[in-house]
């Protein structure tokens, strides 16, 4: 069973009985024993048809800038989240928050998708004062090594083949 998921499908399964009878996430925590955190993500699952769909809910949704920001403005327009979740089919309430903290700290601009990993150092944007603190370094790096081969072998006995008479 993957790490991520800490019920049965059986749990799911009663959760999605009772949201279908009409019953809240409150109720629902309260019944099935569960955090209610984590009623209100099935709730918000089971309303987007999914909560049923274990494939579905490991797969990580990339969202557009413009999804976001539409969102997150409809939502300070006065829209509830779980309707802003249904509408746009956003997977998780944290995420959406995450947006929303985000778009009233820094703006719209700042809903843009980040590049991953590390940057490429472009060709000709190190300064000479970088470059040669850079050299300098691998330099007596390597004077260090070399010191440390040379005092290893000086340590070890001489593997001279003596011949048998």
């Amino acid at each position: 069973m993957d790490g991520r998921i800490a019920h049965s499908d059986d749990v799911r399964i009663e959760a999605s009985k009772q949201f279908a009878l009409g019953y809240g996430y409150f109720t629902v925590a309260k019944f099935l024993g569960l955090p209610l955190s984590t009623a209100r993500t099935w709730q918000d699952a089971y309303r987007q048809g999914h909560l049923l769909h274990f494939e579905t809910m490991r797969e990580n949704k990339v969202y557009p800038q413009e999804l976001k920001v539409e969102a997150v403005e409809k939502f300070l327009a006065g829209t509830s989240k779980t309707e802003i979740l249904l509408e746009f089919g956003i997977t998780t309430r944290s995420v959406f928050d995450k947006w929303v903290a985000i778009y009233r700290k820094d703006g719209p601009s700042a809903l843009a998708a980040k590049p991953k990993g590390r940057r490429l150092l472009v060709e000709g944007t190190e300064t000479l004062e970088a470059k040669v603190y850079r050299l300098e370094m691998e330099n007596a790096l390597l004077k260090k090594f070399q010191a440390l081969m040379t005092e290893e072998e000086a340590a070890r006995p001489s593997k001279r083949k003596r011949s048998s008479h």
